[in-house]
């Protein structure tokens, strides 16, 4: 093989996602299974769980590929009275979020 067939079949790196710092703030529309259990300190598994017993609504992409959108995740959050890592926020600013969550959830499982 030449040198440039070498980088024509490398793999290409993928990109690093951003881990999710506040979920209220997270700019990225969808997250994976793996970051909600790192957010939320639980096992992948209990994310899974949730998923199967529908209580957490997931997108799968393939086989193996599951996304949670941010808002769902806000929904269930608030729902399951999830305790997120501590991080200052004013009581006005919750309730927006949550409201916002709320009509972003009901669109989209309108839309499906």
């Amino acid at each position: 093989m030449t040198p440039n067939e070498l980088t024509l079949t490398a793999k290409q790196p993928r990109a690093k996602r951003d881990p999710i710092r506040d979920l209220r703030t997270h700019t990225e529309p969808y997250v994976t299974v793996g970051e909600l259990a790192k957010y939320w300190s639980v096992s992948r598994k209990q994310i899974y769980k949730q998923i199967d017993a529908g209580t957490l609504h997931a997108i799968k992409l393939g086989p193996r590929l599951l996304r949670i959108s941010t808002p769902e995740a806000l929904l269930f959050e608030r729902r399951a009275n999830m305790h997120p890592p501590a991080r200052p926020v004013g009581a006005a600013a919750l309730v927006r979020s949550v409201g916002l969550a709320d009509q972003v959830v009901r669109r989209q499982r309108l839309e499906d």
